[in-house]
């Protein structure tokens, strides 16, 4: 795999953390950098949901580890892996709500799938934002809580979920930053 000279990937590396610094969302104390790789997690804020027995329960705060090694930014540079609880068909958490067995943190978003060495951890985030609040139910995961999640959302209309939740966890879609770059396109 192809490598960027130590200095220039360590000013790289220097950027996209005090470019993520700015949006909020390195959780504080999580870095670990060493000479071939930096370790840390991102916190994201954005409206999903947890199954908690038969209730669907809103959840705003999502946990998310990143590993960036020596290959980044070149595709195969960088791995991310879901943490927290999350009920999507999109993601399959580490931590699962009805399991004693660990997920796998697999995170289903093409801009991940496609990475490039022009990627950039910012907009990365946006997407994951974007990613929990829109789940795809056509194009989920292959493992069985995945799999619930797509019947559920198929069924549910996640507007109607939005609106429903929204005002209990103090969320609006209006908190969203005017220059996101990101846009959903329905096909």
């Amino acid at each position: 795999m192809p490598e960027l000279p130590y200095e220039i990937w360590k000013d790289r590396i220097d950027n996209e953390l005090s470019n993520m610094k700015k949006l909020g969302n390195l959780e504080e104390n999580s870095i670990n950098m060493n000479s071939n790789n930096i370790e840390l997690i991102l916190n994201i804020t954005a409206l999903g949901f947890v199954r908690e027995k038969a209730d669907l329960v809103p959840k705003n705060s999502h946990r998310i580890y990143l590993k960036i090694n020596r290959s980044f930014p070149y595709p195969g540079g960088i791995d991310f892996s879901w943490l927290s609880k999350i009920f999507h068909p999109n993601i399959h958490p580490i931590e699962l709500s009805f399991s004693n067995e660990p997920g796998t943190g697999y995170i289903c978003l093409n801009i991940l799938k496609k990475w490039s060495r022009l990627s950039d951890l910012v907009t990365t985030v946006r997407a994951l934002k974007i990613l929990v609040e829109n789940p795809n139910p056509h194009d989920p995961l292959d493992y069985p809580e995945c799999l619930d999640a797509a019947k559920f959302y198929k069924k549910n209309n996640i507007t109607e979920l939005k609106k429903k939740y929204s005002s209990e966890e103090g969320y609006k879609d209006s908190e969203r930053k005017e220059d996101d770059d990101i846009k959903i396109i329905e096909e």
